[in-house]
């Protein structure tokens, strides 16, 4: 029997060791689904349909003012096809660090004799070419998840809508509260399964997207509580990580003033000067924490996949229940 405590364990070992991980976490962080959860989550209001016109209408819109301005201005177009040549080739390195990054926790798990994995040998773009037989199966994956999570925002969304067209209050708050719960469970559900399908399509070594699909949506149907467990011990786990980065900020800020005001009063230095260097700060400390949580989510998603296929877990609700 696996404790949720040996499996945060060794993926807090594999973070803290494996420090050159974050790198590759803070590429594949730009993969994440946050924001199509928030708007999910939005979406309860009865006005996400609308918000969903108005969005594709800013962006048609957009879209028309840009290649008229880009028609009469060289400048401009070659400005647009920079940035989308930007987007295009952070998403390429994205798609790749997330591969590598499941490949090298992988063998970070199988080297228990070590405390560090050492870095490729290979280059960062010989990498690459290794993973390309597997790139486009795996944007295949992701884009397949973020259109399951769209189809699923525009079912609620209406949904949601026709419930305040319900003119009895009674009915429409029962409805309401009814739908919310469902669609809350239906959204964990789409999340977590994605979670699973992408981590053992990407630990596979056929890379099968069906058989992938179906090992993911078994192996949750299967344990269904210690996932919902596991699911609720991440998200502690981010919201402490970030509530702790957030008090070292506005910790950090009161001897970060007095600093400032030292220098700008005996040394002359320049208050534009010291503002952009606690901006670089901030940013900086903000890019290590994303790309060390994205290491050690992943660390804690693969080694609970790795410990349901080959040991059980049993929940802690289970085991109350039993010594009751």
């Amino acid at each position: 029997m696996i404790r949720y405590r040996s499996i945060i364990k060794q993926a807090w070992q594999t973070t803290i060791n494996n420090r050159w991980l974050w790198i590759i976490g803070l590429f594949a962080a730009a993969l994440t689904n946050i924001g199509q959860y928030n708007r999910l989550l939005s979406a309860f209001d009865g006005g996400g349909w609308t918000r969903i016109l108005n969005s594709l209408f800013n962006y048609w819109r957009d879209a028309l003012l840009l290649f008229n301005f880009s028609t009469e201005n060289p400048i401009l177009l070659l400005g647009g096809l920079l940035i989308l040549i930007l987007g295009l080739a952070l998403i390429f390195l994205a798609v790749n660090s997330q591969i590598l990054l499941v490949k090298k926790v992988q063998a970070s798990f199988k080297a228990k004799d070590k405390k560090a994995i050492e870095p490729p040998s290979l280059s960062f773009w010989k990498q690459i070419k290794t993973s390309w037989p597997i790139f486009w199966p795996t944007v295949g994956v992701i884009v397949a998840i973020k259109f399951i999570l769209l189809a699923c925002l525009v079912v609620v969304s209406l949904t949601m809508a026709g419930v305040y067209l319900i003119s009895q209050p009674i009915i429409a708050t029962f409805l309401y509260v009814l739908l919310v719960l469902f669609f809350l469970a239906t959204i964990w559900l789409i999340g977590v399964w994605g979670r699973y399908w992408l981590l053992l399509f990407l630990s596979d070594k056929n890379n099968n997207w069906l058989v992938s699909a179906k090992q993911a949506w078994r192996m949750l149907c299967q344990n269904l509580l210690t996932s919902l467990e596991m699911f609720v011990i991440i998200a502690l786990i981010n919201f402490l990580a970030y509530l702790l980065w957030i008090f070292a900020i506005y910790l950090l800020a009161i001897p970060f003033s007095l600093l400032t005001i030292l220098l700008i009063k005996y040394l002359a230095v320049s208050e534009i000067l010291i503002i952009m260097l606690a901006k670089i700060l901030l940013i900086a400390s903000l890019i290590f924490l994303v790309g060390a949580m994205t290491v050690f989510e992943n660390s804690l998603w693969l080694n609970f996949i790795d410990k349901l296929a080959s040991q059980s877990i049993i929940s802690k609700v289970s085991r109350v229940f039993r010594r009751r």
